[in-house]
């Protein structure tokens, strides 16, 4: 029993994609001028403030941040974020990439979240955590890698299953997790996902939702009826697999 205990192979990593392009005031309000400052990391509301992306996930319990890569001052990506769930008993090791998008280059963004859920990502779950570009323009023009498998997704952006379903059906990507009214894409939501991704895998949709409607509703002090009226039902066929 002991040797078969040490030879054991290892739990396989669960890795999670987060594209996170920083609120900007020309595009949406996003409160004082510091929070949609679109190139500050330290003050913008989607990656500085209290529940930002890298500010609440780098002091969450059981994340550890493994590295920082700051860009360019003047390229799209400000910063590449890798932090690691530590797993407990019953529960696979998370590894979330996240990237901070500029938000004056929230274009950029979306044609690489795209083109990651088409499949040129080889992580086990694609994100997008920020407000809803396609409400404001067509969708870009993105084709699958050829031989790429497309993604399991989530999107945290306002009415995501309105207009971004559409379009990663178009791509054949799987969205596990849509919403379907106005909402705040803030970053307890991540880890929500990150928890649940950990006990349940990438791809429980029902999972997924029941974690973030608890999320949203204990964080945004609403009723879980409320906080449920925000994500997007699960379909059957899904329920059942």
């Amino acid at each position: 029993m002991l040797l078969s205990l040490l030879t054991a192979p290892p739990v396989a990593e669960v890795e999670v994609e987060v594209f996170v392009p920083l609120c900007d005031n020309a595009l949406i309000a996003c409160g004082r001028e510091p929070a949609g400052n679109p190139r500050s990391l330290e003050t913008n509301l989607y990656w500085g403030a209290m529940y930002g992306a890298e500010r609440f996930l780098s002091r969450a319990p059981g994340f550890k941040v493994r590295s920082r890569q700051d860009g360019a001052a003047d390229s799209a990506v400000l910063r590449e974020l890798v932090l690691e769930r530590t797993a407990a008993p019953g529960e696979r090791p998370v590894r979330l990439l996240l990237h901070a998008y500029a938000g004056d280059r929230i274009d950029t963004a979306l044609e690489d979240f795209l083109r990651a859920a088409a499949g040129a990502s080889q992580a086990d779950l694609v994100v997008w955590a920020g407000h809803d570009r396609l409400m404001d323009r067509p969708p870009p023009r993105v084709e699958s890698p050829a031989g790429a498998t497309p993604r399991p997704v989530v999107v945290l952006a306002c009415m995501s299953e309105q207009f971004f379903g559409p379009v990663l059906k178009s791509l054949g990507a799987r969205p596990v997790a849509l919403t379907r009214t106005l909402m705040a894409p803030e970053a307890y939501l991540l880890e929500a996902l990150a928890t649940t991704v950990a006990r349940h895998g990438p791809t429980e949709a029902t999972e997924l939702r029941t974690a973030l409607v608890e999320a949203y509703a204990r964080y945004q002090r609403i009723s879980r009826r409320s906080a449920s009226s925000v994500f997007a039902k699960v379909p059957r066929a899904q329920e059942a697999r």
